[in-house]
């Protein structure tokens, strides 16, 4: 095997991945008929955008999946399958992000092996085949770690603005998501104690890149937060 292929090879099996996450979570997509909560998404999507989050505010879910959904159903249709091929979209796009955060971090066979992990994994399989928010969550969840190790690696404007968009629409998506921005502040915490000792300038470039990423996702979540407390601090199960 010659050293241009070698190098190449992880990247060709990754596309390989990708075709049978995509193969295992396309399949059938549309062979069951929708259930309960599903029902829901659906109905949700059919609104227009200020009746849509004026409902998901009796709800314990935030509006961002069913205001995705609403724009996905006006282009696919409404059918099982073209309802669902968002969530299996998301799921696919996943993977990628794990392979290519693999690959960042540890090198490409890492992010192979991360990638194979995801796309075999049982639970993203059943939540990509689901009209619901859960396959998205997992998306943003990846792309925010992405985004995430590109700050802390290269601290700049950019990098800040791609997460504090990604953990807004988190937040928009699911109330669980503060766990994962919970999870990037204490990484970049164990970056700043590791910068303290020797880069001091550089500890305080990423902070003040991570605090401007913040910003922007609070700025843009301002408008739901008071429902999201409401519905977080009263809702019976949570």
């Amino acid at each position: 095997m010659n050293a241009s292929l070698r190098r190449r090879l992880p990247v060709i099996l990754a596309v390989a991945v990708l075709l049978l996450a995509a193969g295992m979570r396309f399949h059938q997509l549309g062979a069951q008929s929708l259930w309960n909560d599903e029902g829901n998404s659906v109905v949700q999507a059919g609104r227009d955008l200020a009746a849509i989050a004026e409902h998901a505010a009796r709800d314990i879910h935030p509006p961002g999946y069913y205001f995705l959904l609403a724009g996905w159903r006006a282009l696919t249709g409404d059918s099982e399958f073209a309802l669902r091929a968002l969530s299996a979209l998301a799921s696919v796009l996943s993977v990628a992000f794990t392979f290519s955060l693999g690959r960042r971090l540890y090198g490409a066979w890492a992010g192979l092996i991360a990638a194979l992990f995801v796309a075999l994994n049982t639970f993203s399989i059943y939540y990509a085949q689901e009209a619901r928010m859960y396959a998205l969550l997992a998306l943003l969840g990846a792309a925010g770690i992405w985004a995430l190790v590109g700050l802390v690696k290269r601290p700049h404007w950019r990098w800040a603005v791609v997460l504090g968009l990604i953990n807004a629409a988190g937040l928009y998506t699911h109330y669980a998501y503060p766990f994962l921005i919970l999870v990037q502040g204490l990484l970049v915490l164990l970056r700043l104690l590791q910068l303290l000792r020797g880069q001091p300038l550089a500890a305080l470039n990423l902070l003040g890149q991570f605090v401007l990423s913040a910003g922007v996702t609070a700025l843009l979540f301002l408008p739901l937060a008071p429902t999201a407390l409401a519905q977080v601090s009263s809702w019976p199960s949570t």
